[in-house]
């Protein structure tokens, strides 16, 4: 926990690496968004792929198969991400996302 005076000296760095390069705020803001294309795709493979485990694999394609439609249900209601990701990082200061220019 920061102290009031280090918490200023915090901000205001913070304020101004925001000013000087929104290029590299924006990279270290996209780290915490989920990559929503990737999970979608990798769940409907994970589907496609489990009939495809039953036919082939017998009871350790069944097994394969429970295990790729689990992981692609949880991949699907996982898809939003960090609960947190609108505001950012939870050490990136007290400020928005919409001076992040998004």
């Amino acid at each position: 926990m920061l102290d009031p005076n280090e918490k200023y000296v915090f901000d205001d760095m913070v304020t101004h690496l925001r000013a000087d390069d929104p290029k590299f705020v924006r990279r270290i803001y996209n780290l915490g968004r989920p990559r929503r294309r990737i999970r979608v795709i990798l769940a409907i493979l994970l589907w496609i792929m489990a009939p495809i485990c039953i036919f082939y694999g017998g009871w350790t394609g069944l097994l394969m198969a429970v295990v790729a439609a689990g992981y692609g249900v949880h991949l699907m209601i996982r898809r939003t991400g960090f609960a947190d990701a609108e505001d950012g990082f939870s050490w990136w200061s007290s400020s928005r996302r919409s001076s992040l220019g998004g």
